[in-house]
């Protein structure tokens, strides 16, 4: 009986390929080059938003700082998830929130490439689960704007 023959571990490189006239080919080929030859070039996505399109905000009826600052700060992006997301909203529902010393709101969406005013339809929403959630009676947040640029 003969012997199995024992296979080898090493790597299985095929000798450089020789181009015309006994020269090297190049060296490895990339994607951008392959995708450019088969005639589908890759597009870039376009640039993030500035983020002043991307922001909006809600001010009080009266400018007076608000004593739970950080508390809204905290729980209001979470809060306007919620309610977006019960409104079947299918926009991104990321944010983040600021409240300035004069007591207004401000969102900004994580996805730059989402511009404020397309929540429009859903500004007043999440106003109204903010004046429930952190009540304000003789100055109630009004409603979101998209900040002017």
């Amino acid at each position: 009986m003969a012997p199995k023959a024992t296979p080898t571990y090493t790597p299985a490189v095929a000798p450089p390929a020789k181009g015309k006239k006994g020269r090297q080919a190049k060296g490895p080929v990339s994607a951008s080059s392959v995708a450019v030859a088969s005639g589908k070039a890759f597009t870039k996505c376009p640039p993030p938003l500035p983020q002043a399109v991307c922001r909006f905000f809600a001010s009080r009826t009266t400018f007076e700082p608000y004593p739970e600052a950080l508390k809204i700060a905290a729980h209001f992006p979470d809060i306007a998830a919620s309610v977006l997301r019960e409104a079947n909203c299918s926009l991104p529902l990321s944010f983040t929130c600021t409240v300035n010393d004069k007591g207004s709101v401000s969102r900004l969406g994580f996805d730059l490439h989402t511009p404020a005013s397309v929540y429009t339809p859903y500004f007043a929403l999440p106003i109204t689960r903010l004046n429930k959630a952190f009540p304000v009676s003789n100055s109630p947040w009004e409603l979101f704007k998209p900040i002017p640029n």
